[in-house]
């Protein structure tokens, strides 16, 4: 829903209809290619892939000047620099608005998301998961001259006056101030990382790789049938374990723990492939 905000920002701030997206940002008429969303509003939207610096140029003058470029700037991995200038550089010259949907990766590669690791500053960033610790909160902030269009538009939320999600806001900042969170999750997130590249080339037979960075990563299986088959085997033993992106580490999560998780992943997996 922020996303979708920070796009109609970008709308009434440019005069422009088409957007340029990658990466995933939730499932509105805006962004999907369902055919269940009208074809006029699928024709809106055209994808780029995930660090091709080529492709930002290429989309921008591929139709009508685009009214935003809204990026998750992690996929699967970091994000090359050379890429994000580019998005930069070419969204400033045409006139685009440039959003970095930081839903998931604001308070987790940093504080302040790719943004502050990476040191590419976008006209409008979107962030929430994390922001309330998984209270029901995402925000817009960007640019002041294009935060005001927002008033030449109508966004609303049927959760726009729930207060307790701002004081656990003001909790997380309050922790993230006083604790190294993003270090430490780093920390943690490495043994976990590490661990699933040990078992993605030891199944090779239900893991086609590990993916991402320390701070969010994931196995890829080779079909959506051994995913879910390793789901069910974790929760016989008594491990939550998403079949694709993401497994996150959290501050909750030690080096121990996550070592144990990884132990019965491996009994898991074993199991699996036996089965295959």
């Amino acid at each position: 829903e922020a996303v979708a905000a920070a796009v109609r920002i970008a709308r009434a701030a440019t005069g422009r209809e088409r957007v340029v997206t990658c990466g995933y940002h939730g499932w509105h008429d805006w962004c999907q290619t369902d055919p269940a969303v009208p074809a006029a509003i699928r024709g809106l939207r055209s994808t780029i892939p995930f660090n091709d610096v080529e492709a930002v140029a290429y989309a921008a003058d591929a139709g009508p000047p685009p009214a935003a470029f809204v990026v998750e700037p992690v996929v699967d991995g970091s994000p090359d620099p050379a890429w994000l200038v580019a998005l930069r550089d070419v969204t400033a010259g045409r006139g685009s608005v440039l959003v970095f949907d930081e839903i998931k990766t604001a308070f987790r590669v940093a504080l302040g998301g790719a943004a502050e690791r990476w040191g590419v500053v976008p006209d409008l960033s979107v962030v929430g998961k994390a922001l309330a610790n998984g209270f029901p909160l995402a925000a817009v902030a960007g640019r002041r001259d294009v935060m005001e269009a927002a008033t030449h538009s109508w966004i609303s939320s049927t959760l726009a006056t729930e207060w307790v999600s701002l004081a656990a806001a003001r909790a997380v900042i309050d922790t993230y101030r006083r604790d190294d969170v993003c270090g430490t999750l780093e920390l943690i997130g490495r043994v976990w990382l590490d661990g699933l590249h040990g078992l993605a080339g030891r199944y090779r037979d239900v893991v086609a790789a590990a993916r991402g960075v320390p701070t969010m990563c994931y196995l890829e299986f080779l079909t959506e049938r051994a995913g879910a088959a390793v789901a069910r085997s974790m929760a016989h033993r008594g491990v939550l374990f998403k079949r694709n992106a993401y497994n996150f580490v959290s501050l909750a999560h030690t080096a121990r723990l996550v070592e144990d998780v990884l132990g019965q992943l491996d009994g898991s997996l074993a199991d699996v492939e036996a089965a295959c």
